[in-house]
């Protein structure tokens, strides 16, 4: 995988926790991809490439960022770019980094309609959950890009760190939810 597939595969496990209160139902198709991402190529990616396109077919266009169905075919259309890589590098990157900043920028704009920056689950966060997503996503790409680094281990490392505030982005998560009024599944912290 390149850099590019790598950085996104661990922005999609840090939209996990959205994704979880939206209800996807194609989680497990993107967290085989993410998984995927420290080999040289996703096992059986063009069965879940297919799976998550006729996923966001079903989905259809979107104008409303506040709808669940938008974080998820916007986390599909990333994990699509992660593992198939059919257009030129430029145009994934680009691809890639807009819509992972897309998706946190609406996470964002729920939060402040809804009022979330006010909530305890926020003491301690002093930036947006853009600003946290670009400060991560900054650390893995000069981590991943380091010449001679073990990439495959670097990014297992890296999605270990990242699994492991799974807790905290729950809570996230569940405010986001909360400030959006969708209706959320039970979901574990």
């Amino acid at each position: 995988m390149d850099l590019w597939s790598l950085t996104g595969g661990l922005s999609l496990a840090r939209m996990r926790p959205i994704l979880e209160v939206t209800g996807a139902s194609h989680l497990a198709e993107i967290d085989d991809i993410v998984a995927g991402c420290s080999g040289p190529a996703v096992p059986g990616g063009a069965g879940k490439i297919a799976s998550l396109r006729s996923w966001r077919s079903e989905i259809g266009a979107l104008e409303d960022s506040s709808d669940p169905s938008y974080f998820q075919s916007t986390a599909a259309g990333v994990a699509i770019l992660v593992a198939s890589q059919e257009l030129p590098s430029d145009d994934r990157e680009w691809r890639i980094r807009s819509s992972v900043g897309n998706f946190w920028d609406s996470c964002d704009d729920l939060l402040q309609a809804g009022g979330g920056y006010s909530r305890a689950e926020f003491q301690g966060i002093k930036t947006t959950l853009r600003g946290v997503e670009d400060i991560w996503r900054e650390g893995d790409f000069r981590l991943l890009s380091e010449e001679g680094a073990d990439v495959a281990e670097l990014y297992t490392e890296r999605l270990s760190k990242i699994r492991s505030s799974y807790p905290k982005r729950r809570q996230i998560a569940r405010v986001v939810a909360e400030c959006a009024e969708w209706n959320t599944p039970t979901i574990s912290p």
